[in-house]
């Protein structure tokens, strides 16, 4: 571990307090491909975050896509803290709008946001350092349904419904750009006492293609859609004795994609084929601490 970079989240963390803390977690992934056409492969991907916290304030560092073999680098450095009963968020992190079924995290950018409550609603206003146009997010619910709205101030604000009811839970997202609307939707159900069966179902509307930017969702990357087409498909996912099995199938650009994996221990198996390519097994290593 990189002395310098745990000596700087202890330093920027509040030191005067006995109470200060610095927590460390992260994932590693390590990847067998097979090799169609060529040799098989391993590929590793390690990421770290470090936490120092007092009281209601708090650090954070992201070192994302470690692979070794290179210097360490700080992707995400951000503060978390209250000032006069504010909400402030500070430093270079990423931003999400919505869930995550239509657009991936955005790049990282150095930026600062303060929140607060009206009558119950959260509020945040949030700005990109030297920039002059402040956003304006808004969150509230209603009757169950949770309703947030990103840029609302804005035409191509971002607006994500979400609400779970007797195990089944919905999520909405919709965004009207000037070249159309794209509207992403997510049902699950889970099925059994001890969640043996979960049912989901995903469809996505696109109208304007390059709006739509996530890579690395439910159904992998979908940032490909063409214009005027539509991302349908399900999941299966049963956890039994030999590990957890999920299964998917979904159709995009009018082409079948499938996917199957097993979850047993660390190691995730999966075959996936995509479109008119050549099937592809896979196993991963996925270990989280």
């Amino acid at each position: 571990m990189n002395n310098n970079l745990i000596a700087l989240i202890a330093a920027t963390t509040i030191a005067t307090s006995a109470s200060a803390v610095i927590d460390i977690s992260g994932t590693y992934e390590g990847t067998f491909t097979d090799g169609n056409p060529g040799a098989a492969t391993y590929a590793q991907d390690l990421d770290l975050t470090m936490v120092g916290s007092d009281d209601e304030t708090s650090v954070t560092i992201l070192m994302e896509d470690l692979t070794g073999g290179s210097a360490v680098t700080a992707n995400q450095v951000f503060i978390e803290t209250k000032i006069e009963g504010l909400n402030f968020k500070g430093g270079n992190f990423k931003g999400q709008n919505g869930s995550g079924l239509l657009q991936a995290e955005t790049a990282v950018a150095n930026q600062m946001e303060l929140g607060f409550d009206i009558a119950g609603n959260g509020v945040t206003l949030g700005q990109v350092s030297g920039a002059g146009q402040v956003t304006v997010d808004a969150s509230a619910e209603y009757a169950g349904v949770g309703v947030a709205v990103q840029n609302a101030t804005q035409s191509n604000r971002f607006v994500t419904a979400v609400t779970n009811f007797f195990g089944f839970g919905v999520t909405a997202e919709t965004q009207n750009t000037t070249v159309g609307r794209n509207t992403g939707v997510s049902a699950n159900i889970v099925l059994g006492e001890q969640n043996v069966v979960g049912v989901t179902g995903v469809y996505i509307d696109v109208n304007d293609a390059t709006a739509v930017t996530q890579d690395d969702g439910v159904f992998g990357d979908i940032s490909d859609t063409i214009n005027g087409n539509d991302v349908v498909g399900g999941m299966v996912e049963v956890n039994s004795v030999a590990g957890k099995v999920t299964a998917k199938m979904w159709e995009k650009n009018d082409l079948n994609n499938y996917k199957g994996e097993l979850d047993r221990g660390v190691m995730n198996y999966s075959y996936q084929k995509n479109e008119s390519t050549d099937g592809v097994f896979a196993a991963k290593m996925n270990i989280t601490f």
